[in-house]
């Protein structure tokens, strides 16, 4: 007791196991090689990815798949302002075909436009946006004006009425 007449908190009982009692040799970690650590990148990023003999199918076959893409969305809307964006939007996807018969487009950057052309064939717009606005952050400055283009060709896609 105290002396004012109170007894004194009492300490709440231990919520921690006790340390086990083990007897192994405790180890000199200085030369130690950690193998799959929790904070390392993953090695894939390390790695550039070289593709060779199928790539002029794949961009013969994303082209063809474009053309009939835009080809849909200028047969959909011949008359208005509609008209004048699918023409336009035309003419942007063709710079951008161009780019890529000069070798100007990244792998990379060809692989996801092919992903956004798989999300508008699917009618998956948000696949497709989400594909463009990461293209906008990081393609904006070499591709700015065609991936305007692509932005116009997902919300045409989106308009035209389904077949």
């Amino acid at each position: 007791m105290n002396t004012n007449g109170s007894t004194p908190p009492m300490a709440p009982p231990s919520t921690l196991s006790p340390m086990p009692t083990t007897s192994s040799p405790r180890s000199d970690f200085r030369n130690a090689t950690i193998e799959n650590h929790w904070n390392d990148p993953p090695k894939k990023i390390f790695h550039k990815s070289n593709h060779h003999e199928g790539d002029e199918l794949d961009i013969e076959d994303l082209k063809t798949r474009l053309n009939a893409l835009v080809k849909t969305c200028q047969a959909s809307f011949t008359t208005g302002p509609n008209k004048r964006i699918a023409d336009d939007t035309a003419k942007r996807i063709q710079a951008m075909l161009k780019d890529m018969d000069d070798e100007k487009v990244a792998t990379n950057v060809i692989v996801a436009i092919s992903d956004l052309c798989q999300g508008l064939e699917e009618k998956d717009w948000e696949k497709a946006l989400t594909i463009h606005r990461q293209l906008m952050t990081t393609e904006y400055e070499r591709h700015g004006s065609w991936l305007l283009g692509l932005k116009r060709l997902i919300d045409l896609s989106e308009k035209a009425p389904s077949s």
